[in-house]
């Protein structure tokens, strides 16, 4: 399996920053959000330039300690089809985290493609 593609999260320190370029969707790979630890929560924004109704976006629940909220699940979006905007969160290392520190993002579908935006806090 190749290594998944890492997504720039952007710091909300409560003041002014940069915004980090938005990463590419890469459907081959999955994305990774590599030392997820040192947020409380996530805000992710995705802006589909193209997407089959029923592609997805899967944020994976965590499978061990410290994601003491992982019987909850995966989280999954179901694309409608065509050009969307969609932001997810927060999300909470509680339920995503996984044993290493990451949080996992997978991606399905025949079409789909954009970008995706990571905000910490």
């Amino acid at each position: 399996m190749a290594a998944r593609s890492e997504i720039t999260v952007n710091e909300m320190a409560g003041d002014f920053a940069n915004h980090a370029t938005a990463d590419t969707i890469d459907v081959s790979n999955d994305h990774i959000i590599e030392d997820a630890y040192q947020y409380r929560r996530l805000l992710l924004s995705f802006d589909l330039s193209a997407a089959t109704a029923e592609d997805t976006i899967t944020i994976k629940a965590g499978v061990a300690h410290p994601a003491f909220r992982r019987s909850l699940g995966d989280l999954v979006f179901e694309a409608a089809g065509g050009v969307e905007r969609v932001c997810v969160g927060p999300i909470e290392s509680a339920r995503y985290l996984q044993a290493d520190g990451s949080i996992l993002i997978d991606i399905a579908g025949a079409t789909i493609a954009g970008t995706i935006d990571a905000y910490g806090f």
